[in-house]
């Protein structure tokens, strides 16, 4: 059985810049396992995706966004939005499709990094990759300057890490092809060890970022989309913005009009900066996409204060 992704930036269809094709057995058990191989490795190219375009540009941001569905091969159609706030350096030029291809190069050159032999203990030379990445964020030139910062080798492996820990989830008999730009990539699913173990000491602050699926009861909304909403997770205040543009725009639409009470189940993903002395430095939470909104959850917490 074959389970196909596909990813791109254009009208989806099989000229897609990214397919993720999972070679899987059939057995009778729940599918489950399969679905959350493929959700594991968006997510990890999501924040795959976030540590490269660090590298080219800072008001640059990509998510990958679900277009349809088919039946028939299980065939996952997805769409990577770029996007970028308002920067007058990229007003006047056509720098997506740059961008685009700079991520699909980027990817192919990180999983191939990836399925190459490296012993216990040791170094993998993470910090070669990293310089490669700068070399590919340089051709893009869409700022038009030589300076391309080098991606932070910390931030980079984590979003490694969890394709290493994904290829975990494969049986005997499995397999997984990456095609990139038409080109089919064979992963080696033996190779599992994690560049977070193989790194040298690392100069420099720390970027870590992990996403989770939560369930917030709404404290305040920002009507106006300039601030922060702020919800009750339990007894304690969570307050974060919300980045989901599609559902923003619905919400402001006024197609999901709220009530006290009422939640959202949202998916959050949470930025630690730490200091080469291992001091947490900063600390935000940011909501990159709302999954549902959950009528009248409860009364507010406000009530029993």
């Amino acid at each position: 059985m074959v389970m196909r992704v596909l990813l791109g930036e254009g009208p989806m269809d099989p000229e897609s810049d990214i397919e993720l094709k999972i070679n899987f057995v059939e057995d009778g058990t729940s599918p489950a396992r399969v679905f959350e191989i493929a959700a594991r490795i968006i997510r990890a190219f999501e924040d795959l995706d976030r540590a490269l375009l660090s590298s080219v540009d800072s008001t640059i941001t990509t998510t990958l966004i679900l277009e349809d569905v088919e039946k028939s091969s299980l065939k996952v159609f997805l769409r990577n939005a770029l996007k970028q706030l308002d920067d007058q350096a990229l007003k006047d030029l056509d720098w997506k499709p740059l961008v685009g291809q700079y991520l699909v190069k980027a990817k192919w050159l990180a999983i191939s990094w990836l399925d190459r032999d490296v012993d216990k203990g040791e170094p993998a030379a993470i910090e070669d990759l990293t310089e490669r990445l700068q070399e590919l964020a340089k051709e893009t030139d869409v700022r038009h300057i030589p300076d391309y910062p080098v991606i932070n080798p910390a931030r980079i492996a984590q979003p490694l890490d969890e394709i290493q820990r994904v290829k975990q989830l494969f049986r005997k008999g499995e397999g997984l092809v990456i095609t990139l730009d038409k080109h089919d990539y064979q992963v080696d699913l033996g190779q599992v060890w994690m560049p977070s173990e193989h790194m040298s000491e690392v100069k420099g602050d720390r970027i870590l970022s992990n996403t989770s699926d939560m369930l917030l009861v709404i404290k305040k909304p920002d009507f106006l989309g300039q601030s922060k909403w702020s919800f009750r997770h339990g007894k304690a205040i969570f307050n974060a913005p919300i980045s989901d543009d599609e559902w923003l725009d619905r919400f402001h639409k006024g197609e999901f009009p709220l009530s006290p009470g009422d939640a959202l189940m949202v998916r959050v993903r949470f930025t630690h900066v730490y200091g080469e002395n291992g001091k947490l430095k900063e600390s935000s939470q940011e909501i990159v996409k709302v999954l549902d909104v959950i009528k009248n959850a409860g009364p507010p917490a406000d009530l029993f204060d």
